[in-house]
């Protein structure tokens, strides 16, 4: 599988794009925009490439082995990404292992509202700049919420987490708001696009 077509260096870089489109629908709000940006060409380019190599294999009499051998291999690994897709399991995943710290940051926050909690990792989330929520009808801050940006490592976007104690968030044409469990919120807001 290794020194053979498609080859290790198709399949790291296959399993490399995988990766990408698996972290980036690991946030509380997908980087919807930004994953099919990226995979079209990528994908376009590997699948190029593995067509390529298949046709040269067949040509050359090389072209051996079921629908379980390596030249399907790349196609299992994306229906495999898809119905994580479909599923939400990379958020699901990054989200459940991290609750705990992230609840503790939030706690942080509102035990100090008046205090800028610095970045930190939380779970497997970069996490900075908690402070309260603020109610839209009222522009009052409610009282036991906290809501903080999760910063990723390649794009500056407007996104994180809220934790509302009662209520839910008022949306505006900026802010949008995902209900994930018990008081945890996603959010997105402008981003300046």
């Amino acid at each position: 599988m290794i020194s053979k077509p498609p080859g290790l260096p198709f399949l790291a870089a296959f399993s490399v794009a995988a990766s990408v489109i698996l972290m980036w629908a690991s946030y509380p709000y997908w980087y919807g925009i930004e994953m099919f940006l990226f995979a079209i060409p990528v994908g376009s380019l590997l699948l190029a490439y593995w067509a390529i190599r298949m046709v040269w294999a067949n040509h050359k009499g090389t072209l051996t082995g079921g629908l379980g051998s390596r030249w399907f291999m790349p196609w299992f690994v994306a229906v495999g990404v898809v119905l994580a897709l479909i599923i939400d399991a990379p958020f699901w995943l990054r989200f459940t292992i991290s609750e705990p710290s992230i609840k503790a940051y939030a706690e942080a926050v509102v035990k100090n509202p008046d205090r800028e909690e610095p970045c930190q990792w939380a779970g497997l989330y970069y996490v900075c700049d908690g402070w309260q929520y603020s109610d839209l009808d009222t522009g009052e801050e409610v009282p036991g919420s906290a809501t903080f940006g999760v910063q990723e490592w390649f794009l500056d976007d407007n996104r994180g987490f809220l934790w509302l104690p009662s209520g839910e968030p008022d949306e505006t044409a900026d802010d949008s708001y995902r209900y994930l469990k018990d008081h945890w919120y996603g959010y997105k807001g402008w981003d300046g696009w």
